[in-house]
């Protein structure tokens, strides 16, 4: 099977405009720390750099100008890169800085095992230049790299993976992103709402990643492959290529659970100081579209950790975080309406590759919620009992329903944003249209914000 097939189609192998986006963080890295050529670069017989010279805008202004680039990235090389032990150091942080992790490691971690991962990856200077660069320019990305790295690390162990497995995710997790240095920085470094043409760009670093580590890494293919396909899904949703089910490789599987996981603590948990265990809700809701097997192993090893009691929300302000558990409740029970008569007027009969996409996302939404257990009807009637009696052993519990809700809030806004996506593309078929009513039927619905007290808690800022 070839690690890249002809779906990928948002990137070209023979492009080199990430050369021009990379050359924009080597600037600004420059800046903090020396990037300099380590051999002339000579283009059709004529030095257009010499060894010694830094990398800075007249570089960018030479070697990026015109249609091709020229290729410098074997030319370079930093006074200051990461380092086995600089690595382990930043390990170390991430472990011992976060108490969740920290629980998590202490019953499941093998640090002897994260320090050879690492002292392989520190041999691939390609990769580490790369990874150096990540580090001071996309922080919050790097941190997200060492935790996929270390927890799929730590679970190929309790799966009993041999040392090659461990090896390949923890490659995978650490250079998966890579691609985000290599398009627009501005796009990366915002956190503002994407419309359809920024995102098709956002979305070419998987594959834009694929291509820049090939080129300046020697990764198994299987390491290649499973970072073209980390933001691919079990139930076809993903992309570039929307590939289901086994046809995306067992690595790439474990990387989306990796992305995900790391995605969902840092976003739902972290901010509180909840501890991994409370994964466990989201992990369910949304184990049958995404996660599969290795989803519901993690769930019997974070069973094992014990419960916590933490709370994000004081007795006194609790009536208005069950209003707000209500008003979500109204608000996704509007939105399944409007999707689920979506998915019954496209019907299945279109051939459409792109539209049965879209409808596994509906499907997915709607086995969320039946997953959660507490989205329904029934646990609004209990909320009123939880409310009227002021029941305060039921009060965390709220919490964790409010943080489920935003999940499948989150789910309705992706989907939002694919059919925002499909309808970019001029089509004049019957199911575009009747998309693009319902894109519109779903925009009338009001998502609620949370009333002005619970807006300084953390968990009334959940995305």
């Amino acid at each position: 099977m070839s690690t890249v097939n002809a779906s990928m189609s948002e990137f070209s192998g023979g492009s080199h405009s990430h050369l021009t986006y990379f050359a924009e963080h080597l600037v600004q890295f420059n800046e903090h720390s020396p990037v300099t050529f380590k051999r002339p670069v000579v283009v059709n017989g004529k030095a257009m750099m010499r060894a010694g010279q830094r990398f800075d805008v007249n570089v960018v202004n030479s070697l990026c100008t015109g249609e091709a680039p020229v290729d410098y990235l074997d030319a370079i090389t930093l006074a200051r890169p990461l380092s086995a032990e600089l690595m382990q150091i930043d390990f170390s942080a991430l472990i011992d800085d976060d108490p969740a992790i920290a629980e998590f490691a202490d019953r499941y971690g093998d640090w002897a095992e994260l320090k050879r991962c690492i002292a392989q990856v520190a041999s691939m200077s390609g990769l580490m230049l790369q990874l150096t660069v990540l580090k001071q320019q996309l922080p919050a990305v790097y941190q997200q790299a060492l935790f996929g790295a270390w927890l799929g690390a730590t679970l190929m162990g309790l799966l009993k993976r041999g040392a090659s497995d461990v090896l390949n995710i923890f490659i995978a997790a650490m250079s998966h992103d890579i691609g985000l240095l290599h398009i627009p920085m501005d796009y990366v470094k915002s956190d503002r709402h994407f419309n359809y043409r920024q995102l098709r760009v956002l979305r070419t670093h998987s594959v834009v990643g694929f291509y820049v580590l090939k080129r300046v890494a020697s990764l198994p293919d299987d390491v290649l492959r499973a970072v073209a396909e980390h933001h691919e899904n079990l139930d076809g949703t993903g992309y570039p290529a929307g590939k289901a089910g086994n046809t995306i490789s067992r690595l790439g599987q474990c990387l989306i659970f990796l992305d995900a996981i790391n995605a969902m603590y840092i976003k739902r948990l972290k901010p509180g100081k909840r501890p991994l265990r409370d994964l466990i809700p989201m992990i369910q809701m949304n184990g049958h579209s995404r996660f599969g097997v290795l989803g519901k192993k993690c769930i019997k090893w974070l069973q094992a950790l014990p419960t916590s009691q933490v709370r994000a929300v004081p007795d006194s302000l609790m009536p208005l975080l069950i209003e707000a558990v209500r008003e979500r409740n109204t608000y996704i029970g509007g939105c399944v309406d409007v999707i689920d008569q979506l998915a019954k007027d496209v019907g299945f009969r279109h051939g459409d590759q792109r539209v049965f996409a879209l409808q596994n996302s509906i499907i997915h939404i709607n086995i969320s919620i039946t997953q959660s257990g507490i989205i329904n009807s029934a646990y609004m009637r209990w909320l009123d009992q939880v409310e009227t009696e002021a029941l305060t052993h039921a009060y965390r519990e709220v919490e964790d329903v409010f943080l489920m809700m935003q999940e499948v809030i989150y789910h309705i806004g992706k989907l939002h944003d694919q059919i925002e996506l499909f309808l970019s593309t001029p089509c004049d078929s019957d199911e575009a249209f009747k998309l693009k009513k319902g894109l519109e039927r779903l925009e009338r619905i009001h998502q609620p914000t949370p009333p002005l007290h619970l807006k300084a808690l953390w968990i009334a800022n959940v995305q």
